[in-house]
């Protein structure tokens, strides 16, 4: 009889409750990438209101060609990048603020 690691116990249980590591990979892998366009977006945020709006623009059509490209659900399909983008593009900015809140936002000279 083979001996149980603890990590087959906590795989088992996340069975139970309806999460499995392919889903959970998956979300970690959108929060890593969420994680680094808003990082970037902080970077790039400057003084200029106008700026920064067209800023966002641009941060989400790179977050389109990124999802086609290297995403986790859209595997080189536009229609499902488009979708992944949103999810992607809403998580880098509220990391993006998170960021201005810990380091101060240049907006309001802080």
């Amino acid at each position: 009889m083979r001996e149980l690691r603890p990590s087959d116990n906590i795989l088992r249980r996340l069975a139970e409750t309806g999460l499995h590591q392919g889903g959970l990979a998956a979300a970690g892998s959108l929060m890593w990438r969420a994680v680094l366009l808003g990082t970037a977006l902080y970077l790039m945020l400057g003084d200029d209101p106008d700026a920064n709006l067209k800023l966002n623009g641009v941060s989400y059509i790179v977050a389109v060609v990124w999802s086609y490209y290297d995403g986790v659900f859209a595997k080189r399909m536009w229609s499902i990048a488009f979708l992944e983008a949103i999810f992607l593009h809403l998580a880098g900015i509220q990391v993006g603020n998170l960021i201005a809140i810990i380091f101060g936002n240049p907006l309001f000279g802080s």
